[in-house]
């Protein structure tokens, strides 16, 4: 949504008066909006956050039977935003949306049961959330595949997910550096670092992807390779070993 900030005033004042009436999608709207707050380019607050009342709107869209707000409130008490941290109720809203077929819930449950550390099941939901249209899914599925985490591992199946994660519009700036990534690691690992510098290049394109740059300054010097075999988001280590020097300093 696409708002100049001196709009916003009156874009909430419109979304109140229509929650005030019972619209549904307005509820689960003001909600997600103060859930957060709404900031500009500068980090100025437009919006400011009210997690409480969110969540408080969140019930009451979710109860109304809005999809979008019962997978924000299986969310929000997931991470106890505006509420106390509730697995149970958290899972129970994502199991909710994701039967009603939303993605991003299927996705939470899987980070749920990984947090937790039941991988199999963690990688059952990303094949679901998969199913459901989640893009950046496909590249948890790869990685899980590519290790053995949580299931046999399997190159040619993680080979399927990145490239699928890079055809699908739905898959974030950040899932399309990911996936670019480790197809980059699987060509150093068959012995093919050269063929790898395209995708590192992209992948590195924007400059937040230090492990791409890493890993691409390693084979033009054609020195040993160490790549970062971390994934940038999830601070316990999968793999069964301490994280890369790279990210034990962070």
């Amino acid at each position: 949504m696409n708002i100049h900030p001196a709009d916003w005033p009156r874009v909430m004042a419109k979304l109140r008066h229509a929650a005030a009436g019972g619209d549904v999608a307005s509820i689960t709207r003001l909600a997600l909006n103060l859930a957060d707050g709404i900031q500009d380019v500068q980090g100025r607050s437009l919006v400011r956050r009210n997690p409480r009342y969110a969540f408080q709107l969140l019930r009451r869209a979710a109860g109304l039977g809005d999809v979008t707000a019962a997978g924000a409130l299986g969310f929000a008490y997931d991470v106890g935003q505006g509420t106390r941290a509730d697995e149970v109720l958290a899972l129970k809203w994502y199991r909710w949306a994701a039967q009603r077929g939303n993605s991003a819930s299927a996705s939470n449950i899987g980070t749920v049961y990984r947090d937790k550390g039941d991988l199999k099941r963690a990688h059952r939901w990303a094949l679901r959330a998969l199913e459901l249209g989640d893009g950046d899914a496909a590249v948890t599925a790869g990685y899980n595949w590519l290790y053995g985490i949580g299931v046999r591992a399997d190159v040619q199946a993680a080979r399927r997910m990145f490239r699928h994660a890079l055809r699908q519009a739905v898959t974030t700036a950040y899932g399309r550096e990911e996936a670019l990534y480790n197809l980059a690691i699987m060509f150093v690992d068959s012995g093919k670092p050269r063929q790898a510098i395209p995708l590192l290049k992209q992948a590195a394109e924007d400059g937040d992807y230090p492990e791409a740059e890493s890993l691409l300054s390693q084979i033009e010097a054609r020195g040993p390779l160490r790549p970062c075999r971390c994934r940038r988001h999830i601070k316990k280590n999968l793999l069964g070993h301490a994280p890369c020097s790279q990210h034990a300093r962070r």
